[in-house]
Parts: structure tokens; sequence; C-alpha cells
């Protein structure tokens, strides 16, 4: 059965060093980005996140919510004597001026600095990698940036990527001083019925056949019918996650994001192989069927998840473009 789900977008950039007497630390990695690592104890759960280093204190935040995959924020390797320290996300933060930080949110048990080729997924990333866990790590941090980290504070804007667009959109409905969401290549409706449309897309296209379409499509309800028999399983399946992370996120994010009222940029690519751009539609359908204007719906052509366009043999990427349309978006929109 073949099953798509919507995969992160994975930056991985470098910075080459002469190898210390001591191991690498997150502290020379934080250094080496101007980042600082926070954390903050809650419930008896430590809570981290990574902010760029304010020289002083901006009146902006931007919260970037990374995709699905398990990946560390650091991590380093040892080639010839030198330590190479990468960080797993892109040049957004670099844009913006001295008004804003920016700051990302590892997922469970993923904080800290690993060694390339040795990541190890801790236990705690299975028991915590779930909606309501992701959801109360990024509300917690952003309510603390805000009160330690901002100076009269004005835009506090969210953006995530693929299964962190789902995660932005159930957050914005329960942290108030969110003031901007970007939803980039999420899945509008339910996951196991956009699993379940991309087996009929194969099949139109003559991929699949009729009937294997139909047959994959069956064991998908199957498999959607004991996830909720056994919802809280942390049990790891086949694809690496567990029923308390499926059914977590039951709820379509079309659902959440109806609820709001505060300016939303959705950001779809037609070549998106992972999140259906056939019911990317749904949403301005959606809004204006519930006489919502606080709906911008941006479609860029000819781009895979990750808004990468291939033409020929040669690949372009639009992330960086269609970064700066969203912040110059939020200056304009409240």
């Amino acid at each position: 059965m073949k099953i798509f789900f919507a995969a992160s977008f994975t930056f991985i950039f470098s910075i080459c060093l002469a190898q210390k007497n001591n191991p690498p630390t997150i502290a020379e990695a934080l250094k080496k980005y101007d980042f600082i690592e926070e954390q903050l104890i809650y419930d008896k759960d430590t809570i981290t996140y990574y902010l760029k280093n304010p020289t002083t204190k901006p009146s902006n935040l931007v919260v970037f919510i990374q995709g699905t995959d398990a990946n560390p924020i650091f991590s380093y390797s040892i080639t010839s004597n030198k330590t190479t320290y990468s960080r797993w996300f892109g040049d957004d933060y670099k844009s913006l001026d001295s008004t804003y930080t920016y700051a990302i949110i590892p997922k469970p048990g993923m904080d800290g600095l690993y060694k390339d080729g040795e990541i190890i997924i801790p236990e705690s990333y299975y028991e915590k990698n779930y909606l309501d866990y992701r959801i109360k790590q990024i509300d917690l941090s952003i309510n603390h940036i805000f009160e330690n980290h901002l100076t009269k504070p004005n835009k506090i804007i969210v953006y995530g990527h693929s299964e962190g667009a789902a995660i932005g959109a159930a957050l914005a409905t329960i942290n108030k001083k969110i003031t901007h969401l970007g939803f980039w290549s999420g899945n509008v409706l339910n996951n196991f019925y956009e699993f379940s449309l991309f087996n009929r897309i194969e099949s139109l296209k003559g991929k699949l056949s009729d009937e294997e379409a139909h047959q994959n499509i069956i064991n998908i309800l199957e498999w959607y019918k004991s996830v909720v028999k056994n919802p809280t399983s942390t049990k790891i399946d086949h694809f690496g996650f567990t029923n308390k992370r499926w059914s977590t996120y039951e709820k379509a994010p079309i659902d959440y994001l109806t609820q709001l009222n505060i300016p939303i940029y959705a950001l779809f690519g037609t070549e998106d192989e992972s999140t259906p751009i056939e019911t990317a539609y749904l949403l301005p359908i959606k809004f204006i069927e519930n006489r919502k204007e606080n709906l911008t719906f941006e479609v860029c052509i000819g781009c895979d998840h990750s808004y990468k366009e291939k033409i020929k043999e040669e690949q372009t990427s639009h992330w960086s473009k269609q970064f700066t349309k969203f912040i110059e978006w939020t200056n304009k929109t409240k």
C-alpha cells in the first residue's frame, strides 16, 4: 500500500571550525549561529526553545514550526580534526531586521547537539510527539519570549510548514498573542482522507489500477479504525509514528483555521507530492462560505512541497522569495 504523508522540509547549513581538545557542545553551536537557548520548567517538564540572540529587545517575533521528521535543531561532525556545526533550519531569520527576533522550538527530546550519523531518536520523542504536547511547548515558549525578550510587543508571527502548519493552526486558536499565521503546505483535511485522495489521483494518472486504488483506500480506512480504537498507544508503527500522534491530528486543520480571525497566509505548491493541491482550494471556498475575509491564499505554480521548481534538469528554490513576501504581507495586514 502506498501512503503519502506531509513530510518535513529540512534545511541543513554548516560552519566548519578547527577541532579543540574538548568535545563539541551546544553552547559552541549556538555561539556560531548567534542563538541562545532558554529552558522552562513546567509541571516537572523541561521545555526548550532557541532564539536568535537579540542585541536589543525587539518588538516583533517570528516563530517557525518544523515539519514531520524527528530532526534535531543543531548537529555536528568531525573530519580531519575539524568540527562542522550544522543547523537544521533555513536562512529566513537572516532576512529580518533588528526589530525582529526568530525562534524555533525543537521536537520533544530533540533539543541539544547531535552528532551526524549518530542521531538516535529518544523514547521521549515517541511519548510526547503529539499535537497537544507540541502546542504546549510552543505556547509556553511564545509567552516566555513575549514577557522576557520583547519590548512593546507588536507582531507575533507564527508560520509552520507541513505538519508544522497543522500545529500552527491549532496553536493559534489557543495563544491569543499570535497576530499573524502562516499555513505553509499543510494538509487541509483529515490525513487519512488525503492519503486516500492521493491513491485516487494516482489511479486517474494511470499509475495505479482502479481496483488497486480502491483496495489501498479500504486498507487506509482499516488503519484509521485501528488508530481510533487504541488512540493513546505509543507503539511505533512502520511509518515511525504512534497512534497517539495520529489520533491527535484527527481534527482537520481547516476546522481550526476557520475559527480564527487573525490574518492567515496559506501557501501551497501545485506539484506538492505530500499535500494534495486539490484539497487546498477548499480553504478559500470555506472562508467565502463563512463570509470571512482574513485569509490570503497563495499558490506557488510548478513548486513541490518545499517550493522548489524543476525546470528541465535544474531546480530553483522559491522558499526565500516566499518568506520575504510573507513578512511583507504581515506589514500590510492587521
